[in-house]
C-alpha cells in the first residue's frame, strides 16, 4: 500500500495542475495573512473592545475557510477526476491492472494513496489559515475544538474525492469533472441560500430541496459543522454566524448525519470497486 502512496505523490508532481495548486494555495495564504494583519492594525488603533475584537477574528475565520474549501475542491477535482478513465484513455491503467491484485483492491489503493496527499494538503491549509488569524488577531483556539473542525475539514474533500472517483469509472475525464464540480457547487449555493433564509424565515419547498442537496452531497454541511466546532461549538459559534448574510449558519449538522457521510462514503466506494470489477479496460 506504501507503494500506491508513494506512486500517487510522484503522479500528483507530474501535473501541472499540482504546480498551480501550490502557487495559488501560496499566493492565497500571503494576501490573507497581509489583509488579517492591516485590518488587525486597524483595528488597534481604533481601540476596539475585546468582545468586538473576538467577533472580528471569528467573522475573519469563516471567511478565511470559506475560501480554504475551494483550494480543497480544486486541488481534489483537477487531481481525481481522470483516475480512472484518464488512465485508461492512455494505456497506463492496463498496464497496472495486468498485476496479480484483485481489481477492487487497487480502486481502493487508489483512492487511499489520493486520500492521503489530499489529507496533508487538507490539514496544511487550514492550520495555516487558523494560526494566521490566532497569531495576529487573536482568534482563542482550544485544542479540543480546533482537533474536531481539522478532522471535518479534511474529511469534506475525502467525501468530494469518493464522489469523484465513482465518477470516474463512467465518465469520460473532462465530463466527469464537470459533474462533480456542478454537484458541489450546487451544494456550495445551497449553503449560501440557507444562510439567507435566517432573514426571509423558512419555506416548506425550500426546505425540502436544501436537505434533499444536502444528501446528494453533503460537503458543504460537513464543512458548516467543520466551522461550527472551530468557532467554539454552541458557545461562540452563532455570534459570528448570526448577521453575515449568505454566510450565516442557521442550523448545524448534527452527530447522526455526520455518520450518515460515513455511510455515504462506504456506499459509493462499494458502489466503485464494484463497478471498476467489472469495467472493461
Amino acid at each position: 500500500m506504501t507503494m500506491y502512496i508513494a506512486a500517487t505523490f510522484k503522479e500528483l508532481t507530474r501535473k501541472r495542475v499540482f504546480l498551480v495548486t501550490i502557487i495559488l494555495t501560496f499566493v492565497f495564504l500571503v494576501l490573507f495573512a497581509f489583509g488579517v494583519r492591516e485590518l488587525a492594525g486597524t483595528l488597534e488603533q481604533n481601540r476596539v473592545s475585546p468582545a468586538e475584537s473576538l467577533l472580528n477574528s471569528m467573522v475573519l475565520t469563516v471567511l478565511g475557510l470559506f475560501f480554504a474549501q475551494f483550494l480543497t475542491a480544486f486541488f481534489v477535482l483537477f487531481s481525481a477526476m481522470g483516475i480512472v478513465t484518464g488512465e485508461q484513455e492512455n494505456g497506463l491503467l492496463l498496464a497496472v491492472a495486468a498485476r496479480p491484485i484483485s481489481r477492487w483492491r487497487l480502486y481502493l489503493a487508489k483512492w487511499l494513496g489520493h486520500a492521503v496527499w489530499i489529507a496533508v494538503y487538507s490539514i496544511i491549509l487550514f492550520v495555516s489559515v487558523v494560526w494566521t488569524i490566532h497569531s495576529l488577531a487573536g482568534l482563542p483556539l482550544l485544542v479540543g475544538d480546533l482537533l474536531r473542525g481539522l478532522v471535518l475539514f479534511t474529511w469534506m474533500p475525502l467525501l468530494l474525492l469518493t464522489l469523484v472517483m465513482l465518477g470516474s469509472v463512467y465518465l469520460p475525464m473532462l465530463g466527469n469533472g464537470i459533474c462533480a464540480a456542478l454537484l458541489y457547487g450546487l451544494a456550495l449555493f445551497s449553503g449560501l441560500v440557507e444562510g439567507i433564509t435566517i432573514y426571509e424565515g423558512s419555506h416548506p419547498i425550500l426546505d425540502k430541496f436544501l436537505l434533499l442537496t444536502g444528501l446528494l452531497l453533503p460537503t458543504d454541511s460537513v464543512y458548516r459543522r467543520s466551522l461550527y466546532e472551530v468557532l467554539g461549538g454552541a458557545d461562540w459559534a452563532g455570534l459570528a454566524t448570526a448577521d453575515m448574510g449568505p454566510f450565516s449558519m442557521p442550523s448545524v449538522p448534527s452527530d447522526a448525519f455526520l455518520l450518515y457521510t460515513v455511510g455515504y462514503a462506504a456506499v459509493l466506494l462499494l458502489l466503485g470497486c464494484r463497478a471498476f470489477s467489472r469495467k472493461d479496460l
